[in-house]
């Protein structure tokens, strides 16, 4: 349904009607930025629906940070504690740019790390060993 969604307000009914509240006013706040702040990024539709999209499939993750690029692409963080970090970039081809980095390790300072731009399996597939340490209190 989000696929067919013409307009942004469209998006954020779908959430809100999908049980995802606090996102659909995160991204209402932030088109509200936009729309009163001529210097504040709007996002790009394309990159909502497939942010929103994202989402509303994986909901075993909790909900991100989420923001908007000076490009006006859709932006999603997660903390990986203690100091590692999880980010997705929603590209309106619909691909996802993302990088991964693991909190350091106690007895060296070896971190994971992964980057790229894939499709959403693609994406999945290749940040699955960070998802499982996203901080669940954000």
């Amino acid at each position: 349904m989000i696929a067919s969604a013409n307009t942004q307000n469209e998006i954020l009914l779908l959430l809100q009607e999908s049980g995802l509240k606090q996102i659909a006013d995160r991204l209402r706040y932030l088109q509200d930025l936009a729309r009163n702040d001529p210097e504040e990024p709007s996002m790009a539709i394309d990159s909502m629906r497939a942010l929103v999209g994202f989402l509303a499939t994986e909901r075993s993750l909790p909900d991100p940070e989420i923001g908007i690029s000076p490009n006006g692409l859709a932006q999603v963080e997660w903390r990986i504690p203690p100091d590692g970090i999880l980010a997705l970039e929603f590209l309106t081809t619909g691909l996802i740019r993302f990088a991964a980095v693991s909190a350091s390790t106690e007895h060296r300072d070896i971190r994971l790390r992964v980057n790229g731009t894939l499709p959403k399996g693609g994406v999945l597939d290749a940040i699955r060993s960070f998802t499982s340490s996203i901080d669940q209190s954000q």
